[in-house]
């Protein structure tokens, strides 16, 4: 698996980092809980814009992204706007998506910003080398709530991603059994041998797919959501219990 250093953070090497996610509704909720975030033990904050009820308005956006670089010191923050074609919130135009992201880099807060994979379509790569431009590095994403797509058709997908300039390809999918479990995993230890250009980033939702979030450093992918609170998707492991096993299962 390869490796991008963002922020000093080294990702795609030891044990994979880990992201709380920020699921509140109002400017001061959002602000406390990053306050509160900077503190614990985790590698990287996930400001879920769609949970938020000004995310259209531009002043309210710059205050919330600003606070939140503040209050987070040296942490990474990732931004996503997540629409409800993807598991989300947000009923966004493309326009309106595009303008959202447009706003996250330019701000120069985020050090991640989420695109998805099939709203950003075919300007997916333009979207990415703006991204870049500014700064910002691009965590592309696709999720499927309904079920686990065939291994050579998740694969297919982050490569696709890798070739449109993403810097951490994004899967996740739910599992309806023990064998969709196992072609996730098959997947991601795929992208790590055969395709490794960048970092990955897979998990199986739901209690089924647990194991998946937490054995990325073994199978290839480098990142994992953790709760500390409010979860932003389904089979997320809580902050306490996800450190002592990452730690426990480390290969170095």
């Amino acid at each position: 698996m390869s490796c991008i250093t963002v922020r000093g953070c080294p990702i795609g090497t030891g044990r994979p980092k880990v992201i709380l996610p920020i699921v509140e509704e109002s400017e001061a909720a959002i602000l406390a809980q990053g306050r509160a975030f900077a503190a614990l033990p985790a590698d990287c904050v996930e400001f879920r814009a769609d949970w938020f009820g000004d995310w259209q308005d531009a002043a309210a956006l710059s205050r919330c992204l600003t606070g939140l670089r503040e209050a987070l010191g040296e942490k990474l923050l990732l931004v996503t706007l997540r629409t409800r074609a993807e598991g989300g919130r947000a009923d966004a135009s493309f326009p309106d998506y595009a303008a959202f992201c447009r706003r996250v880099w330019e701000s120069g807060c985020a050090n991640l910003l989420d695109l998805e994979f099939f709203t950003a379509g075919e300007a997916l790569s333009g979207l990415i080398a703006q991204a870049h431009a500014h700064g910002t590095a691009v965590v592309c994403s696709s999720h499927d709530f309904a079920a686990t797509p065939a291994q050579d058709e998740m694969v297919r997908r982050l490569c696709a991603m890798q070739a449109a300039g993403a810097d951490l390809p994004k899967l996740a999918v739910m599992p309806r059994s023990r064998r969709d479990v196992l072609a996730l995993l098959a997947a991601t230890a795929e992208m790590a041998e055969r395709h490794p250009a960048t970092p990955v980033i897979t998990m199986s939702m739901g209690a089924l797919g647990a194991v998946s979030r937490i054995c990325g450093e073994a199978m290839g992918s480098a990142m994992t959501f953790a709760s500390a609170g409010k979860a932003s998707a389904p089979g997320q492991i809580e902050l306490e219990v996800l450190n002592p096993v990452l730690d426990r299962l480390a290969l170095s």
